[in-house]
């Protein structure tokens, strides 16, 4: 990470798949308030990476306030039930790399993905979906950022 990069924590839903109270994202600060998330969200719902957003710093920690404007990415995480090795993942992640995503891995079985703003989110869409009809992973949209 750049050495600017700092940590903004985000409050999560009691639903989480993490089962934590919070995430915290790298973000590079643009003034006033303001910073830009760096990595794909593992938990946190309604925020991608790139999205403008602003915090406060509360007992030495920043934390998330508000999206102040979506970029124009969407994010997905993926449950590879076998792992993320496992050749039906690979497959997978690898398929959706070439349809303009870039894949954050965040355990053995979880991966973030970002869906670029020039990917078709349909065609990502309808490509998860199938997978998780083939039973080898689950799947759940954390933020489209995607006009539709």
């Amino acid at each position: 990470m750049a050495e600017n990069m700092v940590k903004v924590t985000i409050p999560l839903q009691e639903d989480n798949l993490a089962g934590a109270a919070s995430e915290s994202v790298w973000a590079e600060p643009q003034g006033n308030g303001t910073y830009t998330v760096k990595n794909v969200p593992f938990y946190a719902k309604g925020i991608s990476f790139d999205d403008l957003v602003k915090a406060e710093r509360e007992n030495d920690v920043l934390m998330f306030k508000d999206v102040i404007r979506h970029s124009g990415h969407s994010t997905y995480r993926v449950f590879a039930k076998d792992g993320r090795t496992d050749p039906d993942a690979v497959a997978l992640l690898e398929t959706l790399k070439k349809m303009h995503c870039n894949i954050e891995p965040a355990t053995d079985k979880l991966v973030g993905v970002d869906v670029l703003p020039e990917a078709d989110i349909y065609k990502v869409y309808a490509t998860l979906q199938e997978a998780e009809r083939s039973r080898k992973i689950d799947f759940q949209e954390g933020h489209c950022g995607h006009a539709l």
